[in-house]
């Protein structure tokens, strides 16, 4: 029996220090991982408010950009429907001073008489400028439309530099220039040009000084 006894006490005494100890050095690093989790943890913590603070300041801009895009809408609007009232003031004006329509454009007669820079102001004051005629076609149109006048009509074609007829809407150079016999070359101090009130409608050089009737054109018709 004793010696049962001493069998199992040695068992026992084998299996007590069989069992796992950790060391000074795998305490160690145990703790050393342990400090390692708890560090990400905060930075994972950190970047996650960070993220959070990121995000909200984008969607505070992006709040802020579409305030500024409804205000620009909405001044936007304002300017279309002031265009718009502009429009349509001025169809009422070129309804009141009766403007001929051709090929997308119209004409106005002017039955005052004025020298060629107040004729081409007072084209410009109602909406348009001084003539400005492309081809032969737009001048047969012109001419046949124009009222029964005693005097020839300003249109915007001067040669202020001398010999370089250019328009004065655009400064283009003049290509199609059906000039009256012995006109076109007057030479210094007749600088504008003129239709006149007989054969087709030929041009003149002249003295822009001169008071005659006057074409105003506009590019927009209604």
């Amino acid at each position: 029996m004793i010696f049962v006894r001493i069998i199992l006490l040695m068992i026992i005494c084998k299996a007590v220090t069989s069992l796992p100890c950790l060391s000074n050095e795998s305490k160690k690093d145990f703790d050393d991982s342990r400090i390692a989790l708890r560090d990400m943890e905060n930075h994972l913590g950190n970047t996650v408010k960070k993220l959070e603070n990121g995000f909200k300041k984008i969607t505070a801009s992006i709040q802020d950009q579409l305030g500024v895009v409804k205000d620009a809408l909405s001044n936007v609007g304002e300017k279309v429907k002031k265009v718009d009232s502009d429009f349509r003031v001025l169809g009422k004006d070129f309804q009141k001073t009766k403007w001929h329509k051709y090929n997308g454009h119209c004409y106005f007669y002017g039955s005052d008489k004025q020298n060629w820079f107040t004729a081409e102001r007072k084209c410009r004051e109602i909406g348009g400028y001084i003539a400005k005629i492309d081809d032969k076609k737009e001048n047969e149109k012109l001419f046949a439309s124009r009222p029964k006048t005693d005097d020839h009509l300003w249109i915007g074609l001067t040669d202020l530099n001398e010999g370089e007829y250019r328009w004065n809407f655009d400064q283009a150079k003049a290509t199609y220039l059906p000039w009256h016999s012995g006109f076109g070359n007057k030479g210094n101090g007749y600088d504008c040009v003129a239709m006149i009130n007989s054969s087709g409608g030929t041009w003149i050089d002249y003295i822009c000084n001169t008071n005659y009737y006057y074409i105003c054109e506009s590019n927009f018709c209604f």
